[in-house]
Parts: C-alpha cells; structure tokens; sequence
C-alpha cells in the first residue's frame, strides 16, 4: 500500500462540529451550491447522492465514487473508493487546533504496484491535497 497525505486545512469549528458535518455528507451539496464560483470551479463536478456517498469526475478516470465505510468520533471518517480496479481508501482526520479550530488532512491509502507509483503517485498526492481542502472549504 502506498499513502499520500495531504497538506493540512484548518476550519473554524471544533473538531465535534466538523465532525458531525463530515460524518454526514448529506448537507455537504448544500454548502457546495453556495460557494463563490472561482472555488467551485476549482472543485470541479462534485456532489454527494446520499449521507454516505461522494462522486467527482477526475480528468483521465471518469467518475469516482467514495462511501464512508468507518466513522471514528470525533477525529476520522474513512471512505473507500467503488471503483473496483484498485482499492482506495481515503481517510479524513480532523485534529484540534485550539478550542474553536480543527486542521482537517486528507490521507490516501491505494494497493499501487511499486512501477507505477512513480506514474500515479504524484497525482494521488495532488488528489490528498484537494480532498482536504475541499472538506475544509466546504465546512468553512
């Protein structure tokens, strides 16, 4: 398995706060809708069919869908990547940054054979980078 963390993206609520917001994708599509245009565009097709669920389409892959499959309060949400190709875990862990902060960081976790992790890894770390600056935006 080969991990890619992302950079850290601090949001103003607690971490029980974010928590209950990243556990439960279903009011994320609201937050999405009411972004300024320039980071939505950054974002690119994001949205969030169930509670459970977010799907995007990544330049060169299609579509991606990832469900939670482990919620540990109040400081980590795993999801897992139903693509069926390779197995993607992405683990989302929100840590304090003092009483009304949380710093949230993306982790990628995917089974990548070790000659293509030169070809796939720098976009898996470009992939953790935004997956926790997303969530950190959309919970702003």
């Amino acid at each position: 398995m080969a991990k890619y963390t992302g950079k850290p993206f601090r949001v103003n609520l607690p971490s029980a706060a974010l928590f209950e917001r990243v556990s439960n994708l279903s009011d994320l599509q609201g937050r999405m809708d009411t972004l300024p245009e320039d980071i939505r565009a950054k974002m690119g097709t994001i949205n969030f069919p169930d509670a459970d669920t977010l799907a995007f389409t990544a330049p060169g892959v299609g579509e991606m869908k990832f469900r939670i499959v482990e919620r540990t309060a109040p400081s980590r949400v795993k999801f897992l990547a139903d693509t069926g190709m390779v197995p993607i875990n992405v683990l989302i862990d929100l840590t304090e940054a003092g009483n009304e902060a949380t710093d949230v960081t993306a982790t990628i976790d995917a089974d990548i054979p070790m000659m293509l992790r030169p070809l796939v890894g720098p976009k898996l770390q470009e992939a953790a980078d935004k997956f926790g600056e997303m969530f950190g935006q959309l919970n702003g």
